[in-house]
C-alpha cells in the first residue's frame, strides 16, 4: 500500500474516473521510439491542459525508464519489445513501463552518491525525485517487471486558508 504525501496510491488509482485518458504502446529496444514516447506523453497530457513545468518533468522521468530498459535489461537489442502504458486522470498521471529482463532486482540499485558524481547512474533517482510514487514489481517465474510511476495532478484535499 504505497503511500505519498499522506495518500493511498493505490486508491487513487482505483477510484481513478471513467473520463481517463488511455495510451497503450509497444515499443522496440530502438532508441529512436524514445522521441515517440515524449511526443506520445505530451500529446496525451494536452487534454488536460499541465503546466509546462509539469509536463516535463513527467516526460524526463519516463525517458529515464525507458532508457533504462533500452540501455541496460534490452541492451539496444531493437528486437526486444516493451509496453508503456499511460492513464490520465483529472487526479494523477499514471505511466506503466512493462519490459522482461530475468535478472533483475529492484532492490539492487544503488543510491548516488552525490559527494562523488562521476556521470552516469542517475535516472532511477531522478524518477523518484520527479514523481509522486515510482514502484517496481518483479514476477521472478516470468521475468517480467512493471515500473509504475504517478504523479498527482492536484491536490485531493484543501485545509485551511481562505476559499
Amino acid at each position: 500500500m504505497p503511500v505519498s504525501g499522506g495518500y493511498d496510491i493505490d486508491k487513487l488509482i482505483d477510484s481513478a474516473p471513467d473520463r481517463t485518458t488511455l495510451v497503450d504502446l509497444e515499443l522496440s529496444g530502438n532508441p529512436r521510439c524514445l522521441a515517440l514516447v515524449r511526443r506520445l506523453l505530451e500529446a496525451s497530457a494536452h487534454s488536460m491542459l499541465l503546466d509546462e513545468t509539469l509536463l516535463n518533468d513527467i516526460k524526463l522521468a519516463v525517458t529515464e525508464a525507458c532508457t533504462n530498459v533500452i540501455k541496460h535489461a534490452f541492451k539496444y537489442d531493437p528486437t526486444k519489445k516493451f509496453g508503456v502504458t499511460i492513464q490520465i486522470s483529472p487526479m494523477l498521471y499514471l505511466i506503466r513501463v512493462i519490459y522482461e529482463d530475468s535478472g533483475f532486482n529492484p532492490d539492487s540499485i544503488p543510491l548516488p552518491d552525490l559527494d562523488e558524481y562521476k556521470g552516469g547512474g542517475l535516472g532511477v533517482y531522478i524518477m523518484r525525485n520527479i514523481m509522486d510514487d515510482v514502484v517496481y514489481s518483479t514476477d521472478p517465474p516470468t521475468g517480467m517487471v512493471t515500473l509504475r510511476m504517478v504523479k498527482l495532478l492536484k491536490p485531493l484535499f484543501t485545509t485551511g486558508g481562505p476559499m
